[in-house]
């Protein structure tokens, strides 16, 4: 988190909400994100020559990072697209 001497709070509050590892989903999240007006950052997780070696076929996954206020509510608009995993919701709280 990056700290302006201007300003009393952090400047940069996004936290990594969830990861799409196929182009259906990500276009999914995409939309509704969109549609409810959050902002969000992909992230694409860069694998190594190792990992795409012994795993072909596999894509890289993209992370989808939104700001520490619209957790909960892109959570709840979102449940229809990921599923109700505690696997989401840990990477939600971090």
């Amino acid at each position: 988190m990056e700290t302006n001497p201007f300003l009393t709070g952090p400047i940069n509050n996004e936290v990594d909400f969830c990861r799409a590892y196929d182009l259906d989903t990500k276009r999914n999240i995409e939309k509704i994100l969109t549609e409810n007006q959050i902002f969000y950052f992909c992230r694409f997780e860069d694998r190594g020559f190792l990992w795409r070696l012994f795993h072909p076929g596999q894509s890289s996954a993209c992370v989808f990072r939104i700001h520490d206020r619209e957790v909960d509510r892109a959570r709840e608009l979102l449940r229809s697209v990921l599923g109700e995993s505690n696997h989401h919701k840990k990477e939600g709280k971090k």
